[in-house]
């Protein structure tokens, strides 16, 4: 459950969600130099604040098709500072948006994966009226397949990236 405050910021019981902003750099430096996410997602090639920034400006901070769509970033009400992301972009090579997420080390396992994309899929659906959204995942990260699961999401075949990965590919459907 979540409370809408406006088109770029959700609330949860636990955390607010808002657009990544420039201000973000150092937190973001941290999560893409973050083993896991190097692992899982990928390298970004940020070693710097500075290439933060200018990955920020050149990559995330863009006009998209509708506010809905970039990186939000999970804040925890409680510790007043960044846990993680949820993305929300379209891929070329998918037919519908695409539902990731990443959180720091010290914030995994404690449900904020959970409770963080289930608003963001709640706000997606409900308000935004988007009826299927996609989720791709390495087949080695257990993880975030049993996440996805939980979330509803369904198993629906494999996808290939433009860099030739192979991905297992979700599919949430609203009915």
């Amino acid at each position: 459950m979540y409370i809408f405050k406006s088109p770029r910021c959700l609330e949860t019981e636990r955390f607010e969600l808002r657009q990544v902003c420039l201000n973000d750099a150092p937190f973001l430096l941290e999560l893409f130099n973050d083993p896991s996410f190097i692992q899982n997602i990928g390298d970004r090639g940020v070693r710097s604040e500075q290439q933060a920034q200018t990955y920020l400006k050149s990559d995330v901070i863009k006009p998209h098709r509708f506010d809905y769509m970039g990186l939000w970033v999970i804040h925890s009400k409680e510790r007043k500072q960044a846990l993680g992301v949820v993305s929300v972009l379209q891929r070329d090579y998918l037919q519908h948006l695409d539902l990731g997420y990443a959180l720091l080390q010290f914030a995994r396992g404690k449900g904020v994966a959970f409770e963080a994309t289930q608003a963001i899929l709640e706000y997606l659906t409900q308000q935004c009226e988007v009826s299927t959204v996609d989720a791709i995942v390495k087949p080695s990260n257990a993880a975030s397949r049993r996440l996805l699961e939980k979330l509803g999401f369904q198993l629906d075949g494999e996808v290939t990236t433009p860099d030739n990965e192979n991905l297992c590919l979700y599919r949430y459907r609203i009915t």
